[in-house]
């Protein structure tokens, strides 16, 4: 399994945003300037956290700010807006054609086995908050 870019990027914009949130005025270019990422790339991911209800906007000051505490935002929160959470759809054999029964059904077999490894993922995620990645680093 991987874990998307688009995952990594939107720990990396709420942790940023967390810890530099109130000393600044966090625009969309700024950040994009200060993670070296490409200004529409991070325009998406803000826009995908507001929608989640993570970040919000400051109409007035143009700047954006958490909009739930860092103790209530976990890795799990991220992880089921960045990516497919749905196992059902993890398999891309839809395409092949094969007759042989074993093969053909090979995705049925394996739902099981990775349902439970997306509950361990799921629980593992979900103890990790925001706040505990920042007092890792001492924010």
């Amino acid at each position: 399994m991987k874990v998307s870019r688009r995952f990594q990027l939107s720990v990396h914009t709420i942790l940023f945003i967390a810890v530099y949130g109130d000393e600044k005025g966090l625009t969309c270019d700024y950040i994009s300037n200060e993670l070296k990422c490409n200004p529409i790339v991070i325009k998406n991911i803000l826009n995908l956290l507001c929608r989640n209800d993570f970040l919000i906007k400051v109409p007035s000051t143009s700047s954006i700010k958490l909009k739930k505490d860092v103790k209530d935002i976990t890795l799990w929160d991220v992880y089921k807006i960045t990516d497919e959470v749905n196992i059902k759809n993890i398999f891309c054999s839809d395409d092949l054609q094969i007759n042989n029964p074993i093969i053909s059904d090979l995705p049925e077999l394996l739902v099981t086995p990775f349902e439970k490894v997306m509950s361990c993922i799921k629980d593992t995620l979900s103890k990790v908050s925001i706040d505990s990645l920042l007092k890792q680093y001492n924010y």
